[in-house]
């Protein structure tokens, strides 16, 4: 890119319904190659804003609809804080792409983080930026649906103020995990991600698998901590609706959640 010169980057704006230029400096350009950059962009009519986050592929990893932004005719800005961002607004793929450069890699770290927050495990994640941060850790709260998982964001700088006996670390910045959290068979979480990313409806697709596994588990756990009954594991699967396939995934939460299955469950023949 010459010195000066301007590039263009199309994003899709769901106020609008159609894709809309970024304009992009060379200064934009280089601060991208060590993280994230931000650009606002102001059309439509009526105006409206769109604040957009880019990668060091100049690819989107997350858009805000900030609505408290007031645009007048000589399009001056006066920010206030955004709103969170709208759920019809959010791309899963936008999501997954957050962890991982290649797809096989992010829906695998994306599938265990997504474990850890269903087990009522504690997320934290790293990016130098908190706002950035804060953006995609918006996102995956927004496909809990009865509870916020218990998630926060962090710098480096704070990483010797993390509590808990085994939390889940990840580093947005570097793709990777500082720390995995608790051991759990994460296939069946590949697999519905990867399910919900061939849908053109897929973050709801999520969401709405991730709410009866929340609620499974929640019944699960109920049963299992009060009293002194002992089930099968078909019995469990029926209480607690839920595929009999999943039970052995939910009993491996439980375990790590402090529950004595061994003496409550039967094991199978």
């Amino acid at each position: 890119m010459a010195e000066g010169e301007l590039s263009e980057v199309y994003v899709f704006c769901n106020i609008c319904k159609e894709n809309v230029p970024l304009e992009i400096t060379e200064d934009d350009t280089e601060k991208a190659k060590t993280g994230l950059i931000s650009v606002i962009s102001v059309h439509g009519n009526p105006q409206h804003a769109i604040l957009v986050y880019l990668d060091m592929n100049l690819k989107a990893r997350g858009v805000e609809y900030p609505s408290l932004i007031q645009v007048d005719e000589e399009t001056s800005l006066e920010s206030e804080e955004p709103t969170s961002v709208k759920e019809d607004a959010i791309d899963l793929n936008t999501i997954i792409s957050s962890f991982g450069e290649k797809q096989e890699q992010a829906i695998k770290a994306f599938a265990h983080i997504s474990a850890q927050l269903i087990a009522g495990n504690t997320l934290y994640l790293i990016h130098n930026n908190k706002s950035i941060g804060r953006v995609i850790k918006d996102q995956i709260d927004s496909l809990f649906i009865d509870e916020k998982p218990s998630s926060f964001v962090i710098t480096f700088d704070d990483i010797d103020y993390v509590s808990g006996m085994r939390p889940t670390i990840f580093d947005l910045q570097y793709g990777s995990f500082i720390s995995e959290g608790i051991a759990i068979d994460t296939s069946h979480f590949e697999q519905i991600i990867r399910n919900a990313l061939d849908s053109p409806n897929g973050f709801n697709i999520l969401k709405n698998e991730y709410h009866k596994l929340k609620y499974s588990y929640r019944r699960l756990w109920e049963l299992l901590t009060a009293g002194a009954r002992v089930y099968t594991q078909k019995k469990l699967a029926y209480l607690v609706s839920i595929d009999l396939s999943l039970i052995p995934l939910l009993l491996r939460i439980a375990e790590n959640d402090g529950v004595d299955v061994a003496s409550r469950v039967k094991p199978m023949k």
